[in-house]
């Protein structure tokens, strides 16, 4: 004979719910978890350096991150930049194209302490941005789980109070019949 695993108050239906939104909820867990470990050549932080040649033209740039830790980036011709001004003006270029407008405007991030992320392969920045709002997989993958857990505990509520609601109902019921019995008597 095949036993349920029953918790005091919680049918088995529940119990089975709850158990398959916590596997659910780990599986999400793992996978947001491995999709962040495979951007490690993704950086946000603020320019803490900028180095260029005799002609102001940018050769490399270093960024700390919000632990501290100091990243020195060297440039190829392919870099991509997409950074804004103070002002909020956009300048999208390449390296190749305007070397020494690269350095000035990471000079000025440098300066307002504005924070960029930079997308790199092998020490070798290939583009640079405004600063990205954080790694948007693994909040959505929280926010998930916290939806989730949110909603199996309010269903689980829910089924909970019903179940009590049906048992005062019968408990009524047999009050009411009893009382009825007696006063025939």
């Amino acid at each position: 004979m095949k036993k349920a695993i029953v918790c005091p108050g919680i049918g088995t239906g529940t119990a089975r719910l709850a158990i398959a939104l916590i596997l659910a909820l780990s599986a999400t867990t793992a996978l947001s978890q491995s999709s962040s470990a495979q951007d490690k050549s993704i950086l946000s932080g603020i320019v803490v350096g900028v180095e260029t040649d005799n002609n102001d033209r940018l050769t490399r740039f270093a960024v700390s991150d919000s632990t501290g830790t100091v990243t020195t980036f060297e440039l190829s011709t392919n870099t991509e930049f997409g950074l804004e001004n103070q002002s909020g003006d956009r300048w999208v270029s390449s390296q190749g194209e305007e070397p020494a407008e690269s350095a000035r405007r990471l000079r000025d991030h440098r300066e307002r302490f504005a924070p960029i992320t930079v997308s790199s392969q092998n020490g070798i920045a290939t583009s640079v941005v405004e600063r990205e709002e954080g790694k948007l997989e693994t909040n959505l993958g929280y926010l998930f789980a916290v939806f989730a857990i949110t909603w199996a505990l309010f269903f689980a509520y829910v089924l909970y109070m019903g179940r009590k609601q049906r048992v005062l109902q019968h408990e009524i019921a047999k009050l009411k019949s009893s009382i009825a019995n007696a006063d025939r008597t």
